[in-house]
Formats: C-alpha cells, sequence, structure tokens
C-alpha cells in the first residue's frame, strides 16, 4: 500500500480530515498515520484509534499493513 492509498482510504472515511502518512519503511507495511478530524470530538483516544484501524481492518488482518502508528486530534 503506499501513502496515496493511505490518504484516499482515510479521506474516504473521514471527509474533513487533514492527513499526513509517513512510510516509515518504504516497504508499504508500516505506516505513522496523523489525522485530524471533527469525528474525533467526544471521543477518547482509544475510540479515536479505533476507528482510524477499522479503516484498514482488511490490510492489517491479511497483514498487507504490518504495523500503523497513529496520533488523532480534533480540529
Amino acid at each position: 500500500m503506499t501513502e496515496s492509498e493511505v490518504e484516499n482510504r482515510l479521506k474516504q472515511a473521514f471527509p474533513d480530515c487533514d492527513a499526513v502518512i509517513q512510510d516509515l519503511t518504504g516497504g508499504g507495511s508500516n505506516f505513522e498515520v496523523r489525522i485530524a478530524s471533527e469525528v474525533f470530538s467526544g471521543m477518547n483516544r482509544v475510540k479515536q484509534h479505533q476507528a482510524v484501524m477499522k479503516v484498514f481492518d482488511p490490510e492489517l488482518k491479511s497483514g498487507e499493513i504490518h504495523a500503523l502508528s497513529i496520533k488523532t486530534l480534533t480540529k
């Protein structure tokens, strides 16, 4: 998966988001995601991270994405 694909998927799930994606290893399987969205307002940090991970559930289960480092913010 590429950084652009990760960003596009996040923008589909969280249309108002600002997202910065970094491929940590260059191999398309370990990413750092920094995302800000109003959707996260009122959610605790665990729920915010679960919402982001849910977007990539198939890739996480298959191993296509090995790791996501997630930083969430509200707008």
